[in-house]
């Protein structure tokens, strides 16, 4: 009597993305886990697009796979550090009605809607931007969004902002130069902490200038 293996829905989808893989302009690159797959694929546009899913490694991980698109205008711009630069993220939700199947046949959806790019762009405006877009300007793009495009300077400048929003607030501000009528005690720090914690900001104002009222009275 043989025993026949009955294969999983996420079996079956990954040998349709393989199947699919092997058509012209579509290649599946080896990884070192199953929890990561990485496609290439050539659209009918001449750009390139490299798709990867992922998610975290346990053979009982409830996580769900995680979809990044990157865009090229060579192939071999994926290939190195040096060309990196020229590769720009693709912020796609396309097919967000079928997160119920199997991540196999998610992406093999994603990557026969990619290798027809023409096609997603007339549907898709930041498809059609991406495409039209000099390979040289790609150098200076982080991403193309549905409604923006979102530049490395944006991005750089975002970060110096951050950056200097923590040192100020850090190196300028203490309790005492917030509010310098409070005389904060030393000792019993934690103590207020904890009382105040769960208080509005309103509240602990409050509740900080009827301490202080309290101090003062017990002094005269």
């Amino acid at each position: 009597m043989s025993t026949q293996i009955i294969e999983s829905p996420h079996e079956k989808s990954i040998k349709f993305l393989k199947d699919i893989c092997e058509m012209d302009g579509i290649e599946l690159l080896k990884t070192s886990t199953i929890y990561k797959i990485v496609v290439r694929v050539r659209g009918r546009s001449g750009r390139h697009y490299e798709v990867t899913a992922s998610r975290p490694v346990g053979l009982f991980s409830q996580e769900p796979w995680q979809t990044s698109i990157l865009g090229a205008a060579w192939k071999n711009d994926f290939n190195s550090e040096t060309t990196m630069p020229y590769t720009t993220n693709l912020c796609l939700n396309t097919h967000e009605d079928k997160r119920h199947l199997p991540i196999g046949d998610r992406l093999a959806s994603l990557i026969l809607s990619l290798h027809n790019d023409i096609k997603l762009a007339m549907d898709i405006p930041l498809v059609a931007q991406f495409i039209v877009c000099p390979r040289e300007d790609l150098n200076h793009v982080y991403s193309f969004q549905n409604d923006m495009v979102v530049t490395q300077d944006m991005i750089d400048e975002q970060q110096e902002f951050e950056e200097e929003y923590d040192a100020f607030f850090e190196d300028d501000f203490e309790d005492d130069d917030l509010f310098p009528e409070f005389d904060f005690p030393d000792d019993d720090d934690d103590i207020i902490e904890f009382e105040l914690r769960d208080k509005s900001f309103a509240d602990q104002i409050a509740e900080l200038f009827s301490r202080q009222q309290d101090k003062e009275t017990e002094k005269s």
